[in-house]
């Protein structure tokens, strides 16, 4: 049974791995209570890793037992009330990363947790609560506009900051068509409140990826967020899990892979390549992106028109530039690619940019292969590799 210390050494290292290994356990339920526990007192970043580890073992919990999030969310009202004597310290806190974590089981509690905000005691985590879920689930977001609109012009600067931050990720809706209320369009403001907005200097600390990390009102309310989506695909016989993202520029990731290793390995790239940039699960911006998909799957598609937000060395660009000229349903080798960017004896070091090119199939580094004709590795599995092949070759032909 995991000691206290042993929950501390997780936290204190956001091992969600070991998480992972717990929440298969039987002894999960010593574990999520010792967060329970750990979330009473609000005493910085620790706290916020437990909160979001709460969320994390209710997910991996869940799938073992389906009622257990919802059960657990059910018990965090309930200690609100005034008949359990209100106990649930920071309980919005605890809630939203529940209901983050879990959108599908618990997403129908978002106006219940919205409606925290009108205690001033909640407020504040409910927002934060409400930030997260608009990156992970939008959706759940878009309908609570009136109950968040308030807090733009709070006297408080997280508040205001938070507010700000929930505006700049529903601003947009996944058509591109906004929706009209009496006033206008929904999650815009008035010009003098946008101004005020933009040129907010405030400073306030939150909880985002695993850090407390600083923004002021201006920069969360001019956010831009990194939007991501994971469906599931057919290639020839094969069922495969793809992954894209896209900033305002073009689409910068595409992954094969099973869904939750490849969000760790996106999530990881995205902290190093756009630090500041929020995530955002929402399928709208990658629609594009995922129908062009298809029609390659399908053999309906032989050339992708996606704009491509590329982000690598000076090396590594000039390596992808010419995986982007290998025609379809033709190979090169690592060696051909290291003649046509100068570097005739660089093999190993073509080798390695192809390894971390970050748009699959798009950036074509499948078609790469061992001068012998061996497939050599692959991100995505060199299963995947052989069919991206031979799909291409049997439509060629």
């Amino acid at each position: 049974m995991p000691t206290k210390r042993d929950v501390q050494r997780v936290l204190e290292k956001r091992d969600w791995m070991q998480l992972g290994v717990w929440a298969k356990e039987k002894q999960h339920r010593n574990v999520y209570r010792q967060f329970m526990t750990r979330i009473y007192v609000k005493d910085g970043l620790e706290f916020w890793r437990a909160v979001e580890a709460l969320g994390f073992i209710a997910r991996k919990i869940e799938l073992e037992d389906e009622n257990f999030a919802v059960n657990l969310v059910r018990r965090y009202f309930w200690m609100l009330n005034d008949e359990s004597g209100g106990t649930a310290w920071n309980a919005s806190e605890a809630i939203g990363s529940l209901l983050t974590h879990c959108p599908k089981t618990c997403g129908h509690f978002n106006w219940m947790l919205s409606g925290l905000l009108v205690d001033e005691s909640l407020s504040d985590g409910a927002l934060w609560g409400l930030a997260q879920l608009a990156q992970n689930a939008p959706q759940l977001v878009d309908p609570l506009e009136e109950r968040i609109r308030p807090f733009l012009e709070s006297e408080q600067p997280f508040a205001r900051g938070l507010a700000a931050l929930i505006y700049a990720l529903m601003r947009t809706p996944d058509n591109g068509f906004p929706l009209y209320k009496e006033d206008g369009p929904k999650w815009s403001v008035p010009v003098d409140l946008d101004q005020r907005l933009k040129s907010d200097s405030s400073i306030i600390e939150i909880y985002q990826s695993g850090e407390l990390i600083k923004y002021s009102i201006q920069e969360l309310w001019t956010a831009q967020p990194l939007t991501f989506w994971t469906e599931l695909v057919m290639i020839k016989d094969l069922e495969v899990m793809v992954t894209v993202a896209s900033t305002t520029v073009g689409l910068c990731w595409l992954g094969l892979g099973q869904s939750v290793e490849e969000e760790q390995s996106f999530r990881t790239w995205t902290s190093r390549q756009f630090p500041e940039r929020f995530l955002m699960r929402k399928r709208g911006p990658n629609i594009e992106s995922i129908q062009q998909l298809q029609e390659y799957f399908t053999g309906k598609r032989q050339d992708f028109t996606i704009p491509l937000h590329q982000l690598g060395t000076p090396f590594q660009l000039k390596v992808w530039e010419e995986l982007l000229r290998i025609p379809y349903g033709e190979t090169r080798s690592y060696s051909d690619i290291a003649e046509k960017v100068g570097n005739p004896k660089g093999q190993r070091a073509v080798g390695m940019a192809n390894n971390r090119n970050p748009i699959g199939v798009v950036v074509p580094c499948h078609r790469v292969i061992g001068k012998s004709g061996s497939l050599t590795g692959y991100a995505g599995g060199v299963e995947i590799k052989q069919r991206l092949l031979e799909l291409e070759a049997l439509q060629k032909n």
